[in-house]
C-alpha cells in the first residue's frame, strides 16, 4: 500500500458528496501502489502572478517516488466534455446535471510547476534535475479513440477503463518506463522525498500567547458578574440587607453598582470598607459617575472627627484606638453634625467590622431619609465565623451569593479547599492550569518570580498592570521588589495607581482586590493562619502562580503533593 497523506480521510471529506470522486481515487491509489510511493491528497498552494497579485491553487494528488520523480494529478468526476469553440469544460453528473469545471490539464500542469518551484526554493532541497510529470484521472469518462488536443495527448489521461484495472500501470507510464536519461535527470532519493514532505505535509503547532487566553477568560467573567445585578432590583424596597458570599462571588462589584445606583437616584451615598487598597480601587472606578464618598472605616473616623472639631485622642494603645476610641468618636461626630449623615451606606468587607463599628455606621444614616444599609460580607466559616457579628436587624434579611464569578474553575478548585460555608458553584471558564513552582531558598524564590513575570510579559503578552505579586508580610515586600523594582519592571503598592506597573504588596493589604494574574510568594508565614491562604489564592481572576518551598505548597494545595515545575 502507498504511504498516504493524510493517512486516512477525515469525516468532513468522506461525508462531502462533492469530494466522492476524489475519495474514490484516494482509495484506489492507496491500494494499487506499493509503499515506495508517497501520495499527497488535496495540497493547496498560494502563489504570485508576475504583477505580484496572489493566486490560489490546489493539486488533487501529488504522487512521489524516490527514483521516478513527481506526478501531479488532477481528478474530475462525471462525464467530462470540452468545447474548443468556447474553451468551456463541463461535467455531467449521474443526475444529468451539467456543471462548469476548470481546465484539468491546466490545473495539473500549474500544480506540477508550483511544486517544482517550491522544491527549488526549499532549504532542504539539493539542486538537481528530477523527472516531473502531470496527469488527469477521469474515473467516470470513457476513453476517446485518439488525442484530445495538441497539449492533451491521450496518454496523460486515465479514463474509466484504466482506472478500474490499470491505474498502477498508468502511473508508471506517466513517469516513463525507460531508465533515467543518461544522467540528465536523477532520482529524488530519501532526502528529496523528505524535502517534499516538508513542503506538502509539514506539521506545525502555533502558540497562543497566554495573555490572549487570559483576556478571553476575563471577558467571560466580566459578563457573568454583571448578571447578578438583578439582586439589587430585588432588594430595592428592603431598607437593611446583608449579602453574603465566598471569595469571587462578586460582592464588591455588586456593592459598587449599588452605590452608583443610590447616588444616581439622588441619595447621599457612602461606600465604606476596611482595606485601604480596596477603597482606593473603588474610588478610581466610581470617580466618573455620580458622587459617592468612598473611604475606609478608620479614614471615615479620622475625617469626621476632624470636621467635627473633636479632640484627637493621644496616649492610647493603637488597638484600643482602632477598635473602640475611633468608633465612639465617629458616633459623636455624626450626632454633632446632622448634615454629615448619609441616605445610603454601602459596607464592603463586613466580616472585618467589629460590633461597636456597626453602631457607629448606623449613626451615620439619615433617619429622615431612605436609611438604606447594605452590608456585603464573606461567609467563610472556616476563617471568619468567630469574628463575624452583624447588626441583628440586618441579619434578619440575608441574601446569599452562590456563584463564583471572579475565578476560573481551575482556580476555584484550589480556593474551595480553604472555604467552609454554603455551597458555591464556579460558572466561569475552565481556565488555564494553576502553576506551582517549587524553590529551595528565599533567593531562588525572588529569582523565579522575576523570571516568571518577565516571561508573562515578553512571551505571553500579559501587561504589567495585569499582574500582582503577593507576599505574606509587609517586610517581605522589600525582599521581593527592592527599591520598588521587580527585575526590569517598576512596582507599586496596591493603593497606588498601577498604570503600566506591577503591584507588589502583602496579602492582607490586597484583600478585596483582584488581578487577572496573581503570583504568590509562598513562604512559611503564608500559612500561619487560615485567612492568608484563602485570600491569596482567590485574588487571581484567570491565572494563578504559586512559588515556594514544597511543604508550604502542600499546605496551600490542601496537603496534596505539589509537583515541581
Amino acid at each position: 500500500m502507498a504511504v498516504m497523506w493524510p493517512r486516512t480521510l477525515p469525516p468532513d471529506v468522506t461525508g462531502n458528496m462533492l469530494r466522492s470522486t476524489e475519495c474514490e481515487v484516494f482509495r484506489r491509489l492507496e491500494a494499487v501502489l506499493d509503499d515506495s510511493f508517497v501520495v499527497y491528497y488535496s495540497r493547496p498552494w498560494l502563489g504570485l502572478k508576475p504583477d505580484g497579485e496572489e493566486i490560489d491553487g490546489e493539486c488533487d494528488f501529488v504522487v512521489a517516488h524516490g527514483e521516478l520523480g513527481i506526478l501531479a494529478v488532477e481528478v474530475k468526476g462525471g462525464a467530462v466534455a470540452y468545447d474548443p469553440r468556447t474553451g468551456r469544460w463541463t461535467s455531467r453528473d449521474r443526475w444529468k446535471v451539467i456543471h462548469n469545471i476548470k481546465n484539468p490539464v491546466q490545473q495539473a500542469r500549474s500544480a506540477k510547476h508550483e511544486v517544482l518551484k517550491r522544491l527549488k526554493a526549499s532549504s532542504h532541497w539539493r539542486a538537481r534535475r528530477i523527472r516531473a510529470r502531470h496527469g488527469i484521472v477521469l474515473p467516470h469518462s470513457s476513453a476517446p479513440s485518439g488525442d484530445l488536443g495538441a497539449d492533451m495527448p491521450r496518454r496523460i489521461f486515465c479514463f474509466a477503463e484504466r482506472f478500474k484495472s490499470g491505474l498502477r500501470e498508468w502511473v508508471l507510464e506517466r513517469f516513463g518506463d525507460a531508465p533515467l536519461d543518461e544522467g540528465r535527470t536523477s532520482g529524488m532519493g530519501p532526502a528529496g522525498l523528505h524535502a517534499l514532505e516538508k513542503i506538502l505535509a509539514r506539521p506545525f503547532q502555533l502558540r497562543i500567547p497566554l495573555g490572549n487566553l487570559l483576556s478571553r477568560d476575563d471577558a467571560a467573567l466580566e459578563v457573568l458578574t454583571q448578571q447578578q445585578f438583578h439582586i439589587l432590583r430585588a432588594i430595592e424596597a428592603v431598607p437593611r440587607v446583608a449579602i453574603s458570599g465566598g471569595a469571587g462571588t462578586g460582592k464588591t462589584v455588586l456593592a459598587m453598582e449599588e452605590a452608583k445606583r443610590c447616588a444616581e437616584s439622588g441619595a447621599r451615598t457612602l461606600f465604606v470598607c476596611y482595606n485601604r487598597g480596596l477603597a482606593a480601587e473603588v474610588r478610581r472606578r466610581l470617580e466618573d459617575g455620580p458622587p459617592v464618598a468612598v473611604t475606609t472605616f478608620h479614614e471615615l473616623c479620622a475625617a469626621s472627627v476632624s470636621r467635627a472639631g473633636l479632640p484627637y485622642p493621644e496616649g492610647v494603645a493603637e488597638r484600643q484606638l482602632f477598635e473602640e476610641i475611633w468608633p465612639e468618636l465617629l458616633m459623636q461626630a455624626f450626632e454633632g453634625m446632622g448634615d454629615e449623615r448619609y441616605d445610603a451606606i454601602i459596607v464592603d468587607e463586613g466580616q472585618d467590622f467589629l460590633p461597636l463599628w456597626w453602631v457607629a455606621v448606623g449613626a451615620g444614616l439619615n433617619s429622615n431619609g431612605r436609611g438604606l444599609l447594605r452590608i456585603f460580607y464573606d461567609n467563610n466559616q472556616r476563617v471568619y465565623a468567630s469574628a463575624l457579628s452583624l447588626p441583628e436587624e440586618v441579619d434578619l434579611v440575608p441574601i446569599r451569593l452562590t456563584l463564583n464569578l471572579r475565578n476560573t474553575r481551575r482556580i476555584h478548585e484550589h480556593v474551595r479547599q480553604h472555604y467552609t460555608g454554603h455551597e458555591i458553584e464556579a460558572v466561569g471558564p475552565e481556565g488555564v492550569e494553576v502553576q506551582w513552582l517549587k524553590v529551595a531558598t528565599p533567593r531562588e524564590l525572588q529569582t523565579r518570580i522575576v523570571e516568571r513575570v518577565a516571561r508573562l510579559n515578553s512571551l505571553e503578552g500579559v501587561p504589567p498592570d495585569n499582574i500582582a505579586v503577593l507576599v505574606a508580610t509587609e517586610t517581605a515586600v522589600e525582599g521581593i521588589a527592592p527599591g520598588n523594582r521587580l527585575g526590569e519592571f517598576r512596582a507599586v503598592r496596591c493603593d497606588e495607581h498601577s498604570n503600566g506597573r506591577i503591584v507588589v504588596d502583602s496579602i492582607r493589604r490586597f484583600k478585596g482586590l483582584e488581578r487577572p494574574v496573581v503570583i504568590i510568594a509562598a513562604t512559611p508565614e503564608t500559612v500561619i493562619d487560615r485567612e492568608l491562604p484563602y485570600v491569596a489564592l482567590s485574588r487571581a481572576r484567570t491565572h494563578l502562580v504559586v512559588a515556594g518551598i514544597e511543604r508550604v505548597l502542600n499546605r496551600l494545595r490542601g496537603m496534596t503533593t505539589a509537583p515541581s515545575t
